[in-house]
């Protein structure tokens, strides 16, 4: 019965162990001799977005729809992170037009969900007026 305790804690010891190595090498910064991904972004390719200040209440509520259901995919979270899908702004409301715009929303695409049964047509609605208060051109 010793021997079954004893062994326990060396799983338990090996397991915290290994748990540790994996947890050292994701946080470590790469070495001096691997170079950045060509995914990477810079801070300065991050734009802001409008402060709900300058928005109109339904704007407002676009914002807050896209920021739950849409921003993690359509946005950069963070420099070294790349959209997953095409970042989303007035120019893609200008191109497609809106009423394109509103369908995809609705059907969703191969590899974006469609909100039709999770979304109702005045948020739809508020998402596309937000979107065309946004300019994520890059200026240089």
């Amino acid at each position: 019965m010793k021997g079954n305790g004893f062994m326990k804690v060396r799983a338990l010891i090996f397991c915290g162990l290994m748990f540790a190595g994996v947890a050292q090498a994701q946080t470590a910064e790469p070495s001096k001799n691997q170079s950045a991904p060509a995914s990477a972004r810079s801070a300065r390719d991050i734009v802001p977005l409008p402060s709900i200040k300058t928005l109109t209440a339904a704007q407002a509520a676009g914002k807050k729809v896209f920021v739950q259901k849409c921003s993690v995919c359509h946005l950069p979270a963070l420099p070294s992170y790349t959209a997953y899908g095409p970042l989303l702004d007035n120019n893609v409301v200008a191109d497609r037009g809106e009423e394109s715009v509103r369908e995809q929303i609705e059907r969703g695409t191969a590899k974006m969900p469609g909100f039709q049964y999770t979304l109702t047509p005045v948020e739809i609605d508020q998402i596309v007026g937000y979107l065309k208060t946004l300019d994520l051109a890059k200026k240089d």
